[in-house]
């Protein structure tokens, strides 16, 4: 797995060996939306890293990066925190924040903890210019993210931001006094586009969406969040409240237009 924009226009694709080697290798998909890219190459590999959970990993928590800083230092390993998440940068969403050096040349490479699993894939990294010079502002893309879009790509050799078809409010203490409510997290709806999944599935103004396949929505994992873990044609079950009934509905997620 790699990033789409370090695959982008190639005309040739070749893997290098962390001990020495390179393999041709093959575009299996791409989806520039997610910036995944997924190539294969012919035979065994010498190893492989286990997927982590991007959404364990608490506010601090330690992480390393790696890849080939400047495309000149191959196996660059750099250590930080976790610095934030649900981060926003060029069109991407619920990005893994951390101040680990990440360099251009690190695209594509893993963010992992401290068990060596992968919770994310590094992807940009921010520094500003004049007045508004930053360091220690790298993103990646969340593990939860990636690896579905992976499996995807591997299976139809694409994949497609999803739709559901809302409007809606992540619930705060204002929304909750107002509205008399006993709930504390959810994302409450406030207008349901006709004709789209949502729709379709019955939802209706002032529901109130509270977990995706059963995984709650929260702050570390708000609905937008939730949402960006699945693609367009898959099917999700939604706990939603409404007149302080809990009722379950399931949908087939559209495509983003």
């Amino acid at each position: 797995m790699t990033n789409n924009h370090v695959v982008e226009g190639a005309g040739e694709l070749s893997v290098v060996y962390a001990q020495g080697g390179t393999a041709p290798a093959t575009l299996v998909g791409t989806s520039p939306e997610f910036d995944i890219a997924v190539i294969k190459v012919a035979g065994p590999v010498p190893a492989v890293a286990p997927w982590g959970d991007s959404s364990e990993l608490p506010l601090g928590g330690q992480v390393i990066a790696i890849g080939s800083a400047l495309g000149r230092y191959q196996n660059t390993v750099t250590a930080g925190i976790l610095s934030g998440f649900n981060r926003e940068l060029g069109g991407l969403q619920a990005l893994l924040q951390t101040d680990a050096a990440i360099n251009s040349g690190n695209s594509g490479g893993p963010l992992i903890n401290l068990g060596g699993q992968i919770i994310g894939i590094n992807t940009a990294v921010v520094r500003g210019g004049g007045s508004g010079a930053a360091e220690g502002l790298g993103f990646a893309i969340p593990s939860n993210v990636a690896r579905n879009v992976a499996r995807q790509l591997i299976e139809s050799g694409q994949a497609k931001p999803a739709f559901l078809g809302i409007q809606y409010q992540p619930l705060n203490p204002q929304l909750v006094s107002e509205a008399g409510l006993s709930l504390s997290q959810g994302a409450i709806l406030e207008q349901v586009v006709s004709g789209t999944p949502a729709a379709q599935a019955g939802l209706q103004a002032g529901d109130i969406i509270v977990a995706i396949n059963g995984k709650p929505i929260d702050d570390r994992n708000p609905l937008v969040s939730l949402l960006l873990e699945h693609v367009a044609g898959e099917s999700i079950t939604l706990d939603v409240v409404r007149a302080s009934q809990t009722l379950q509905t399931e949908l087939v997620l559209g495509e983003r237009a």
